[in-house]
């Protein structure tokens, strides 16, 4: 099987799977099956804040501190969003192997780009 097949399926897979826990997190969130960490009453007042304001009225978390509040509705929707960007580089990595050395370093190059990217 050719790199271009893997890839494709493995992002036809991951798309699935991204798109699955989206849509599920978003009836969560809507639904009200798990509280928010902001109550969505006060959301539109809220949303004409300045970023700064709104982090210290809402106490909301900043860079990777989101994955410390998956248990509220409104963070649980942060993940299906982290599984769709996590997708290019779970498909980069899984053809790596079958890749030429050349374009395989290249591939692993921008795994680790992508990989600085998120953790800076």
């Amino acid at each position: 099987m050719s790199e271009q097949h893997i890839y494709a399926r493995w992002l036809d897979i991951g798309t699935r799977i991204a798109f699955v826990v989206l849509l599920l997190s978003f009836f969560v969130y809507v639904f009200g099956l798990i509280d928010p960490l902001v109550p969505h009453q006060d959301l539109v007042r809220l949303w004409s804040l300045p970023v700064d304001h709104y982090v210290s009225a809402t106490g909301a978390p900043t860079g990777w501190a989101w994955l410390q509040h998956l248990h509220r509705g409104d963070y649980l929707n942060f993940l299906g969003v982290a599984v769709f960007t996590t997708i290019t580089l779970v498909c980069y990595a899984r053809i790596v192997p079958a890749l030429p050395r050349l374009q395989a370093a290249l591939a692993a190059i921008q795994i680790a780009v992508l990989l600085a990217a998120a953790l800076l």
